[in-house]
């Protein structure tokens, strides 16, 4: 079940980037747990969006902190990323993009996608159900309950995802 968790890339950035880094390294291995359990093995790809929406200069997180994640996936978890979707990027990420897509391998930068909210709130509406999706989500989105963080991190099974009953033991 989805939940409103804190977005990475719009928290305030002035913190370094290691928890940038080891934040997105934990949600990437718990997700890949959680598809693999789900689809008794048959599934090991993930879909990460990378939501902007609200952006600005006091949460300006260098851009290059992506590429960080990017470059760990291409070393590390080579074939397991089905796609990258960067919402409401601003445009010096499209920018730094246009330039750094030369250095990146070609398989890797075939799955970042630029998308708008909208764009991304259709696509999540194929594969969320009403019930599990936040308002901000997209239109009918029902559950309006906030995340209880220390639950997510403490008490819920690293395999299992944030509504399911049962927890870590």
């Amino acid at each position: 079940m989805l939940r409103n968790f804190p977005n990475l890339a719009s928290a305030d950035t002035s913190l370094d980037e290691e928890p940038f880094i080891k934040g997105n390294i934990y949600m990437i291995e718990r997700a890949l747990a959680c598809t693999e359990r789900k689809t008794n093995g048959e599934e090991d790809k993930v879909v990460i969006f990378y939501n902007y929406e609200g952006y600005g200069r006091k949460n300006n997180g260098p851009p290059q902190l992506v590429n960080k994640v990017m470059s760990g996936f291409r070393d590390h978890w080579p074939e397991r990323l089905h796609h990258v979707f960067m919402v409401d990027a601003p445009f010096i990420f499209l920018v730094f993009w246009a330039i750094i897509k030369h250095f990146i391998d070609p398989i890797t930068k075939s799955l970042v996608q630029f998308i708008t909210s909208e764009e991304q709130k259709e696509m999540l509406r194929q594969v969320v159900s009403d019930d599990q999706a936040a308002p901000y989500m997209f239109d009918g989105g029902k559950d309006r309950e906030e995340a209880d963080m220390k639950a997510f991190f403490y008490d819920i099974a690293f395999d299992h995802v944030y509504g399911e009953t049962k927890s870590a033991t």
